[in-house]
C-alpha cells in the first residue's frame, strides 16, 4: 500500500501560490492554514489556475471563513517573452472563521 508523503505546512508570508496539481479540497485546506496564522491572506494564481482560485475563494466565503476583500488581475511578463493571465485574491478572514479554523486545524 504505497501512502504518499505528508509534508508540514508552515507558510512564513501571508501569500500562498495556488499550484494547478493541488487538489481542490487540498487547496481549501491549505488555505485554512493560512488563516490560521495570518488574518490576511493573498491567493495567487497562473493561467488556467486561476478558476481553482476563484472556486476556493468563493467556497471559503459561502462558508463564512473568510470575506473577499479585493480582487486584482493582471498580466504577467517572464524572462523568455511568455506572459499569462494571473489573479491575486486578498481574502481576510471572519472572527467566526478564524474560531472555526483554530478548532479544525491542530498543527
Amino acid at each position: 500500500m504505497d501512502q504518499s508523503k505528508k509534508t508540514l505546512v508552515n507558510p512564513e508570508t501571508n501569500v500562498y501560490n495556488l499550484s494547478g496539481k493541488t487538489l481542490p479540497k487540498t487547496s481549501v485546506f491549505v488555505a485554512k492554514i493560512y488563516l490560521k496564522r495570518f488574518d490576511v491572506v493573498e491567493v495567487h494564481a497562473l493561467g488556467e489556475t486561476i478558476s481553482k482560485a476563484v472556486r476556493m475563494a468563493g467556497q471559503l466565503q459561502r462558508q463564512n471563513y473568510v470575506t473577499i476583500e479585493k480582487i486584482n488581475t493582471f498580466t504577467q511578463k517572464f524572462d523568455d517573452d511568455r506572459s499569462k493571465a494571473k489573479i491575486v485574491i486578498t481574502l481576510k478572514v471572519t472572527a467566526d472563521g478564524k474560531k472555526r479554523v483554530i478548532e479544525e486545524i491542530k498543527q
